[in-house]
């Protein structure tokens, strides 16, 4: 029998300003109500130039860049019905990453706030800043255990070779185990595309020219239970 979960009052977890919309869209619009919060969103600091990635995201300046991608989030937000939250620290190409531990206390402030019935965390598959989320929301889920909490998979790093394994090995020795989960609310493709397609910018340094790969591939969910972990 498969294990199957009502969204209900959701909250995903977001690392960057996309990654929610392209690993959980379609559970975002099949929720009764949800809300996104997004880890990385800090304004970097005035610099002469961008990074690579964002001058792959056509973008001459890291600030531009970033104004750009706050304002993409908001249209893809809009379409997808979600409210938008911001931690604001910085992405990893802009600073250093924040402590876990201070990470986890920004996320457990959050949960406790909104007070939803599931909390969607990405499984940090790639990329240090995914994993860090990953491994701060690990803190949080210990203590916060009457929440249903579940794990997707990043879109787009997910079919790298090995990284599901390696990732559900992790949990494993860490004693949280990783069931198969199905949302049973069905959600809207069509609006999920609309919501991709608004990360113009992101969409155009991966090299996807539509979104339709992003929301034919469907989504995939984990249930994380600590609990039954010993």
């Amino acid at each position: 029998m498969r294990a199957m979960f009502d969204a209900g009052r959701l909250l995903v977890i977001s690392p960057h300003l996309d990654d929610g919309a392209l690993g959980c869209g379609l559970l975002l619009t099949a929720a009764a109500r949800a809300r996104v919060v997004t880890v990385h969103t800090a304004m970097p600091a005035a610099a002469p130039a961008a990074t690579k990635w964002d001058r792959d995201c056509g973008f001459a300046d890291s600030r531009d860049a970033m104004r750009a991608r706050l304002d993409e989030d908001a249209r893809a937000m809009a379409v997808l019905g979600a409210e938008a939250g911001h931690l604001e620290f910085l992405d990893s190409q802009y600073g250093p990453l924040p402590s876990r531990e201070r990470l986890a206390k920004a996320l457990a402030g959050e949960i406790d706030a909104y007070a939803p019935d599931v909390v969607a965390m990405p499984l940090g598959l790639h990329h240090c800043d995914h994993e860090r989320v990953r491994e701060a929301a690990l803190l949080v889920l210990p203590q916060r255990r009457r929440l249903l909490w579940v794990g997707y998979e990043d879109e787009f790093y997910r079919y790298r070779a090995g990284v599901l394994q390696r990732v559900l090995g992790q949990l494993a020795r860490r004693r949280v185990r990783a069931t198969p989960i199905e949302c049973a609310g069905h959600g809207d493709p069509e609006r999920k595309r609309l919501a991709v397609a608004a990360y113009a910018s992101q969409l155009r340094a991966v090299g996807l020219h539509t979104p339709d790969a992003a929301v034919d591939a469907g989504e995939r969910y984990w249930w994380l239970d600590a609990a039954g972990g010993g």
